[in-house]
């Protein structure tokens, strides 16, 4: 997990929060590759990539069952308005931030699961 150079709009109490908040949900959600939380304003983004499924290499029907679910879990969890986006790569894109975007979290412990 990295934070940000740039977390002038938090408060380091706030970044301590979001991060072990979602450090634990990551732990706790197997299907989930990689997490980033981007701080864009008042909305903290947090982008999921996910792992394909096992009889494929599609990840979009996990994320069609569980983003409600997985909205709500973050939303009840952390102390800012989230928005919750699926990120088709593995790798957060500059088109991703905007100018004023600012990295809060990037986890990505896990080892994928398909074999190469």
């Amino acid at each position: 997990m990295s934070l940000a150079a740039d977390r002038s709009c938090f408060a380091d109490r706030d970044v301590t929060v979001i991060c072990t908040s979602l450090t634990k949900w990551y732990d706790a959600h197997a299907s989930v590759r990689r997490l980033w939380a981007i701080e864009e304003g008042s909305v903290l983004t947090v982008y999921v990539s996910l792992e394909p499924s096992s009889d494929g290499d599609d990840a979009l029907p996990v994320w069609l069952a569980m983003k409600h679910e997985w909205s709500s879990d973050l939303a009840s969890m952390l102390p800012r308005e989230i928005e919750l986006r699926f990120a088709a790569a593995d790798v957060l894109s500059p088109s991703c931030l905007s100018g004023n975007a600012a990295v809060i979290a990037d986890v990505n412990w896990r080892e994928s699961w398909s074999f190469s």
